[in-house]
C-alpha cells in the first residue's frame, strides 16, 4: 500500500532553500515594478464560490478544482485571478473612478487537459487595468509585460500579439455559424492545424480560403506579414480590425519594442473571455509562454459592472526554474555560525546582530564543542565559524 504521507499529489511540488529564495526575489521585483506604475496590491481567497469561475452561459471550465463546504455550497480553488478581481471590483470598488489598477502574486489551481508532467498549481504575478478601453491602456499593459521580464533578468524574448476579435470576425466574414466558429476556435487553441484544414474543408470553404486561414494561423511575422494578411482580406470586417493592430504596432515601436513584436493569430487562450488584443510572451530557453494576457471587456458585465479591462499573468514557477539554471539572479546567502563560551554571550549577541544587520546569515551553534560546530559548518556550506571566547572573536574559515 502506498504511503501517501511521503508523496505529493500529481502536478504539485515543494520549493526549498535557494530555489525558494530566488522565487521570492522574483516576486519582490515584480511587485516593486507594478507598484511603481500605480497598481494596487490585491489578495483574494484561495477558494471562491463556483459561480465566480462559471461563464455567463453556465459553462464551467474542466480545469476547475471543485469543492463542497459544510453548508453544501459549491466552491472552486482559485482558477483565474482576473475573475477573482472582477468579483472584488463588483463588491468593494464599484464606483465611477477609473482607471482601476490592481496587481497580485497568487497561486492558481488548474487541472491540465492532459497531465504529461504539467503543473496543477503555479504562482502567478500580474496586473489588471480596469475601466479604460483605448490604445494607451493596451500599450501600458504590453510594455509592462516586457519590463517585467527584464526586471527579473530575462533579456531575450518575443511578444506574440494576436486578436480574438479578428479571429471571430474572420470566420464570420467567411459565413460560419456560431457552432462552427466555436469548434474552429477549439481546434486553433489546441494548435491542431491538420484538423483545422480538414474541418474547414468539411464546412465547404474554398481551397483558396482554406490556404489563407492556414497561412494566418500557421505563421507569425512582423509588419510585412500583417500587411499581407490585410491585403488578402481587403474589404472585409476582419481587415479593418487588423488596421487597428497596425496602429498598436506603431505605438509599440515608440516604447522600444521594435525588435520584440511578432503577430501571431493562433493565440487563443483557455480564457475565452478575451474580446480584443491578446498576447503571449515567449522567453528564449523556456518552452511555453511565460506571460499570457489580453483584453476582456465583457467579463465584468457578468459581475454586474460594465467596465472594460486588460491585463496579464506571469508564470513565476517556470521562470524561477530557468533563472536558477542560468544564474540570472544570485542571492546574498553568506552564512556564518557562532560558538560561544559561557562568559561571552552578551558580546556574541551584539556582534551577531551587527553582522545580521549587514545582510549576513548567522546561525547559533547547537553543539557542545567547537569541533562539532566546525564539522556541521563544513557539511552545510557555512563560510565561517565565529568563536567567541573570553569576550573576543576568533573567525575560523571553513574549507
Amino acid at each position: 500500500m502506498k504511503n501517501y504521507k511521503l508523496h505529493t499529489s500529481e502536478g504539485v511540488r515543494d520549493f526549498l532553500g535557494n530555489e525558494l529564495l530566488v522565487k521570492k526575489e522574483i516576486e519582490r521585483r515584480l511587485t516593486k515594478l507594478f507598484k511603481s506604475y500605480g497598481y494596487n496590491l490585491v489578495e483574494t481567497p484561495t477558494f471562491e464560490y463556483l459561480d465566480v469561475y462559471t461563464s455567463s452561459n453556465g459553462i464551467q471550465s474542466p480545469s476547475l478544482y471543485n469543492l463542497i463546504n459544510r453548508q453544501g455550497e459549491l466552491l472552486a480553488l482559485r482558477n483565474d485571478m482576473t475573475s477573482s478581481i472582477a468579483r472584488v471590483v463588483a463588491t468593494h470598488d464599484n464606483n465611477n473612478i477609473v482607471p482601476k489598477r490592481y496587481t497580485y502574486v497568487a497561486n492558481t489551481f488548474r487541472y491540465p487537459r492532459l497531465y504529461q508532467g504539467k503543473s496543477h498549481v503555479f504562482t502567478q504575478a500580474g496586473i489588471e487595468l480596469i475601466g479604460i478601453k483605448n490604445i494607451k491602456a493596451d500599450i501600458e499593459c504590453i510594455k509592462l509585460s516586457y519590463e517585467a521580464l527584464e526586471s527579473i533578468g530575462l533579456k531575450q524574448f518575443t511578444v506574440h500579439i494576436g486578436s480574438a476579435t479578428f479571429v471571430l470576425n474572420l470566420f464570420k466574414d467567411f459565413g460560419f455559424d456560431n457552432n462552427q466558429i466555436e469548434n474552429l476556435l477549439t481546434i486553433i487553441e489546441s494548435k491542431d492545424f491538420v484538423s483545422l484544414r480538414n474541418t474547414l474543408k468539411e464546412y465547404n470553404l474554398s481551397s483558396e480560403r482554406i490556404n489563407l486561414v492556414a497561412k494566418i494561423m500557421e505563421n507569425a511575422g512582423k509588419l510585412n506579414f500583417l500587411q499581407s494578411v490585410i491585403d488578402e482580406l481587403k474589404g472585409l470586417k476582419s481587415a479593418e480590425i487588423l488596421e487597428g493592430l497596425k496602429e498598436l504596432y506603431n505605438e509599440l515601436l515608440k516604447v522600444g519594442l521594435q525588435n520584440k513584436v511578432v503577430f501571431d493569430f493562433s493565440i487563443y487562450s483557455y480564457a475565452s473571455y478575451y474580446t480584443g488584443v491578446c498576447f503571449q510572451v515567449f522567453a528564449d530557453g523556456i518552452g511555453k509562454a511565460v506571460i499570457t494576457g489580453g483584453r476582456c471587456d465583457n467579463l465584468l458585465k457578468t459581475f454586474g459592472v460594465d467596465l472594460p479591462a486588460i491585463g496579464f499573468g506571469l508564470n513565476i514557477d517556470s521562470t524561477t526554474d530557468y533563472i536558477i539554471a542560468n544564474n540570472l539572479i544570485t542571492i546574498n546567502n553568506v552564512r556564518y555560525i557562532s560558538f560561544t563560551d559561557s562568559i561571552s554571550h552578551e558580546y556574541a549577541l551584539k556582534e551577531n546582530d551587527r553582522l545580521r544587520d549587514s545582510g549576513i546569515i548567522v546561525e547559533v551553534s547547537m553543539f557542545d564543542t567547537l569541533e562539532e560546530t566546525i564539522e556541521y559548518a563544513k557539511a552545510n556550506g557555512i563560510a565561517k565559524v565565529l568563536e567567541y571566547k573570553n569576550n573576543k572573536l576568533n573567525e575560523i574559515e571553513v574549507a
